[in-house]
């Protein structure tokens, strides 16, 4: 009997082994999976901060490359327009990044398309900047170009305009040239006598005048143009007026002057002697009488005669 007992037990013992190894085997295993999903979790944990992080990255390379761009544009605003396809093209592509960053999570193939949009988006940057300098470059030497014509322009100006003061010069001088003179120019009071048949006389009797008689000889000048010539002769009396009863005038150097007498000759460039005849116009006065020629503008001679 005791044998048999000591069996059982024994048995018993074996049993509550397996059980005890069954259910250390069972804990192990619970252990483990517990363990392996723990890590799992963290893995997609430490996965999900990698794909936050790297969008971070790529936002702020994006944002890197907008402050590039808008510093660009701001320093060569004179080339906007020249630009303008280039900068359209690129901020359609900055949308087109904006948009893959605006959601929460990205995929691995979401994250790598916004990767290879950004790189795409530095080389059009780098497109952009270089075009900037080809366009400086050649707007450089546009500059340079106009500068070189515009020097030669006003070299050329400078030149035409000294001609022109030549020409104009030479006209000038050709002009006073042309012009005629008077010499000898002798003016007296002349009066007719009755006795012995008429006879003009001189007089310098201020009450005897009848008529103040003008001689002078128009001098020889072979440029001037020839033809019919109008002269003037104006007499100023004592007092600095005038001797005219008429409103009667000329253009002398530009401005309107009364005139005494007019005669109009035939010039043909040689010397030729002229009388004009002022007939008396009022009482003359006692005093010193200056007499003026003019003709085409101009005074070609000046005397002076006295009546007492």
């Amino acid at each position: 009997m005791e044998i048999q007992q000591n069996e059982k037990d024994k048995k018993s013992k074996t049993y509550l082994m397996i059980l005890i190894g069954a259910l250390f085997a069972l804990n192990v295993g619970i252990g483990i999976n517990l363990w392996l999903g723990n890590k799992e979790k963290e893995e997609l944990k430490t996965q999900n901060a990698t794909l936050t992080n790297d969008k971070k990255v790529l936002q702020a390379e994006l944002d890197k490359q907008i402050a590039e761009l808008e510093t660009m544009r701001s320093e060569n605003q004179g080339l906007n327009e020249q630009l303008s396809e280039k900068d359209n093209a690129i901020q359609e592509k900055i949308k087109q990044i904006k948009s893959m960053l605006v959601k929460g999570k990205l995929s691995d193939a979401e994250f790598k398309k916004a990767k290879e949009e950004i790189l795409n988006l530095r080389s059009q940057i780098e497109d952009y900047k270089n075009k900037i300098v080809e366009l400086t470059q050649k707007n450089e030497e546009l500059t340079t170009e106009n500068v070189g014509l515009n020097e030669s322009l006003t070299t050329e100006q400078a030149r035409s305009a000294e001609k022109d003061k030549a020409i104009e010069s030479q006209k000038k001088t050709i002009s006073i040239a042309k012009r005629l003179h008077a010499s000898s120019i002798s003016a007296a009071a002349v009066r007719e006598r009755k006795m012995f048949g008429k006879k003009e006389v001189e007089t310098d009797k201020a009450n005897k005048v009848e008529e103040i008689r003008v001689k002078f000889t128009i001098d020889k000048n072979s440029i001037s143009d020839a033809g019919d010539k109008d002269l003037f002769v104006k007499i100023i009396g004592p007092d600095g007026s005038p001797i005219t009863t008429k409103m009667q005038t000329t253009k002398v150097d530009g401005t309107e002057t009364l005139y005494t007498e007019r005669k109009t000759i035939d010039y043909q460039n040689e010397k030729q002697d002229n009388v004009v005849y002022c007939k008396k116009q009022g009482v003359y006065p006692k005093g010193e009488y200056t007499v003026e020629i003019f003709t085409e503008g101009y005074k070609i001679g000046t005397s002076k005669f006295i009546l007492r």
